[in-house]
């Protein structure tokens, strides 16, 4: 598939979702979600790998999106401030974004992808209870849960359809862009489950001290810390770039825009 064919057909599934999760109610009381296009092209990728009709697998992908749709909505009620009203109705949009993609696919009657979604929905359910709880014996241990948390459902979306060539490289993509969301995030002074916790397992001592109540060394000492996990996932990233063959230019193109993100927030 050529690269305006790629960014044409992941244009054409996200209008497609944005018309299906559509709801007049919810939309004038919370903020649209966010539909991550880099998602998209990353399943678009991996199922022209296959021979499934083209009708079939759009829904396929959809459903696919749905469900971290509803996964990241129920992440921004924990961490973000809001109303009662607007946290019961972030919920519920979560909720019901959620039974959209059963009722997708239930409509193409692939109960096998039904299946593994809804495993996929209780692995990533369990990894956010040990990180929320902060019940990883080390900080390695955190991030890997962590990380498990960004990458779930895409990995088990590849690995249920055979199409893991790219696997490896969608998934740390996916957690770099992650990290740097994080970083991002809370140099603007906003909360993040990832520095609390690597705030309590790099500074035990200030496991009570709030995040924002911190010194400006404990601060610098935490982001340092981050950024060498940021710093790793890059490599990672452009060693399995390399070592790959037959990426589209198009995620080619991706990685390079999000290294580049990389370089603003390193300086």
């Amino acid at each position: 598939m050529a690269l305006c064919l790629y960014e044409q057909k992941t244009d054409s599934i996200k209008k497609m979702i944005e018309s299906k999760m559509y709801h007049h109610f919810l939309f004038e009381h919370i903020e649209s979600p966010e539909i991550d296009e880099d998602r998209i092209l990353m399943l678009l990728i991996a199922m022209e790998e296959t021979r499934i009709p083209v009708e079939r697998y759009e829904q396929q992908v959809i459903s696919a999106m749905l469900v971290q749709i509803a996964l990241d909505i129920h992440d921004k009620v924990a961490h973000q401030q809001k109303t009662l009203t607007e946290r019961q109705l972030s919920v519920l949009a979560g909720d019901y974004f959620s039974g959209l993609y059963y009722q997708t696919l239930a409509e193409i009657e692939d109960s096998d992808l039904i299946r593994t979604l809804a495993n996929a929905i209780k692995l990533i359910n369990e990894h956010k209870i040990s990180i929320y709880r902060l019940e990883a014996a080390n900080l390695d241990s955190f991030m890997a849960g962590f990380k498990q948390i960004v990458i779930t459902v895409i990995d088990k979306f590849c690995r249920h359809f055979k199409t893991t060539r790219h696997i490896h490289l969608f998934v740390e993509h996916l957690y770099l862009k992650k990290l740097l969301a994080e970083m991002e995030s809370f140099n603007s002074g906003h909360y993040s489950i990832l520095f609390e916790g690597l705030k309590h397992f790099s500074l035990p001592q200030k496991k009570s001290i709030p995040l924002s109540n911190l010194s400006q060394r404990d601060l610098h000492a935490l982001k340092e810390i981050c950024s060498s996990y940021i710093a790793q996932s890059k490599t990672v990233l452009l060693e399995e770039s390399l070592r790959v063959s037959g990426l589209p230019d198009i995620f080619l193109g991706r990685i390079k825009e999000l290294t580049n993100n990389y370089k603003r927030l390193a300086t």
